[in-house]
């Protein structure tokens, strides 16, 4: 029977937020591996006809194809009538949401995912150096939105939208665990983001931890040295 198909890589932030909002509500799906490092996004055809982009996560429902992971994660709760404080009715609380949304992907996704690429992820990819000029920019990037969420988004409340976790915690808090595999320390430990990290993890369980064991528990701990 046709339902909900997932194209996703585990190696994409974007693409674990969405899994955990999937997974977190028991919502049904068909996980559909789409293997960037392999190009497959350029060569999956069934995949092109979902997400003319190129980029993961997308979704196929019964039809419906859409891709971007807060266009989805937003979808979702309509669609599945989830639990309100996942993106709220009421229109101010909706409206702080959006307001993270709208900022994340050029503030701390640009920060985060540039130093993950740039230190981490092309060196072991391409057996280059690292350049050091794009890491410290990334840096720069990412020191500057955690200014930000520290001192706005975080500044009254639990979560970055209100004191109930929403799609906009799911999204960041993804962003913010690819900086374990350079085992860089982006914020201090006690500091108000990495209370709110804490908190986020904890309220994700255990589907925080089930989505990100693959991929950076098991390349810390070895499992895909030889795959790197």
């Amino acid at each position: 029977m046709p339902g909900l198909r997932y194209f996703f890589d585990a190696f994409s932030q974007p693409s674990r937020a969405v899994m955990i909002l999937l997974r977190a509500n028991k919502i049904p799906y068909e996980p559909v591996i789409v293997n960037i490092a392999k190009l497959e996004n350029r060569s999956n055809e069934e995949f092109m006809k979902v997400c003319p982009a190129k980029t993961v996560p997308a979704i196929d429902d019964n039809g419906f194809k859409l891709f971007e992971s807060a266009a989805i994660m937003r979808y979702l709760v309509s669609k599945y009538n989830l639990p309100d404080h996942w993106y709220p009715a009421n229109p101010e609380r909706r409206a702080k949401v959006d307001e993270y949304l709208d900022w994340h992907h050029t503030n701390t996704r640009a920060g985060a995912a540039m130093y993950f690429a740039n230190q981490f992820l092309i060196p072991r990819f391409t057996g280059g150096e690292i350049d050091m000029s794009k890491v410290e920019e990334a840096q720069k990037k990412l020191h500057k939105s955690i200014k930000l969420i520290e001192g706005h988004f975080l500044a009254n409340t639990k979560y970055l939208a209100g004191d109930e976790i929403s799609i906009a915690d799911v999204q960041a808090v993804c962003e913010f665990t690819q900086l374990w595999m350079p085992d860089y320390k982006a914020y201090e430990a006690g500091s108000r983001i990495d209370t709110w990290m804490n908190d986020c993890k904890e309220r994700l369980q255990p589907y925080f931890d089930e989505t990100h064991k693959m991929v950076y528990y098991g390349i810390k701990s070895g499992l895909f040295k030889s795959k790197l």
